[in-house]
């Protein structure tokens, strides 16, 4: 997808391609153990809080019905839709990490000298900094373009679709219109290349990051540890030490909280420390629930506004 010769029916191939591994391959947020992960965990709330089954099941679809289907069939019909994106685009994608990682060369060069000529460096710090440092430039971004899409109201109608669903479910996570996504990634892909660029320039070489299976080690965790439960109704805190560094499932779901005391809070995807360090950091009290979507009315029917009780945390 990045090389000169790019051919759109070729990543229309590729994207087919992708949709038919969404279960199987390790890149994919649907891998098959990140599922396998989040149910074990919602057995394991379900287990330490005593939760019955009937609770259990509530909790995992709160809505059923025509609505929840709906609003199922739309968030799919997103993901598929934006998951092209990175195929399609690709060129334009490539030349924006180019020119973050050209950026990055520039701003240090005077500062680390230049880096030498097709050297490559394969020690395991400098692999896991090039993994860690991109996937910390990369979140970064993100959360800045979703704090602009709640700042701005023209940007806000397009975000606005994100934040509608009174039922999450792990496919809310995808649910963009496609020219918010192409701005979330445009700044992903730029900061990535940016983040790669200081890694090349801090060890004066080129470094390959460290991967799990062919993906990021950081990302592949990160789809790992808990991902899905960020878009349900498991309340599953983190310590409060941790709420300063990463954000724990029931801190994105006070995000999507009703409430406007929550509205503009917690924009992070993985890392709270931005939050912590904008101001815009919110820690659920452990017991504190939340109704979802925009404008509902704490008496409407049919809005969930019960979880399983918060696991225990230290």
């Amino acid at each position: 997808m990045t090389r000169s010769d790019y051919d759109p029916l070729t990543a229309a191939w590729n994207w087919l391609a992708y949709l038919r591994g969404l279960l199987a391959e390790p890149g994919s947020p649907f891998w098959w153990p990140t599922l396998i992960v989040a149910v074990l965990a919602f057995a394991v709330i379900g287990l330490v809080t005593r939760a019955s089954l009937k609770e259990m099941r509530a909790q995992a679809v709160p809505v059923r019905g025509r609505a929840f289907l709906r609003q199922a069939a739309e968030d799919f019909a997103l993901f598929a839709t934006n998951s092209a994106l990175p195929f399609l685009l690709a060129p334009m994608f490539f030349l924006l990490s180019a020119v973050g990682a050209a950026l990055a060369v520039a701003l240090l060069t005077p500062i680390l000298g230049s880096p030498e000529p097709g050297m490559r460096l394969n020690h395991p710090l400098a692999m896991v900094a090039a993994a860690l440092i991109p996937f910390m430039t990369t979140d970064f971004s993100l959360y800045w373009t979703h704090r602009l899409f709640h700042r701005f109201p023209l940007l806000w109608r397009a975000h606005r679709l994100h934040h509608e669903p009174v039922t999450l479910t792990p496919l809310t996570a995808f649910r963009f219109w496609p020219q918010e996504q192409i701005i979330h990634i445009a700044g992903g892909v730029f900061m990535n290349g940016l983040g790669l660029g200081i890694v090349a320039m801090a060890f004066g070489a080129r470094v390959d990051p460290a991967t799990l299976l062919g993906v990021n080690a950081f990302t592949l965790v990160w789809n790992l540890a808990f991902s899905h439960l960020r878009h349900s109704h498991v309340a599953l805190p983190f310590p409060r030490w941790l709420s300063y560094v990463l954000v724990s499932p029931h801190m994105h779901q006070a995000h999507h909280s009703a409430d406007a005391e929550q509205h503009d809070k917690n924009f992070a995807t993985v890392f709270a420390l931005w939050d912590w360090m904008f101001g815009t950091l919110y820690l659920p009290r452990r017991e504190e629930r939340f109704r979802f979507g925009v404008d509902v009315a704490p008496s409407a029917p049919g809005t969930p506004v019960t979880s399983l009780p918060a696991a225990p945390t230290t």
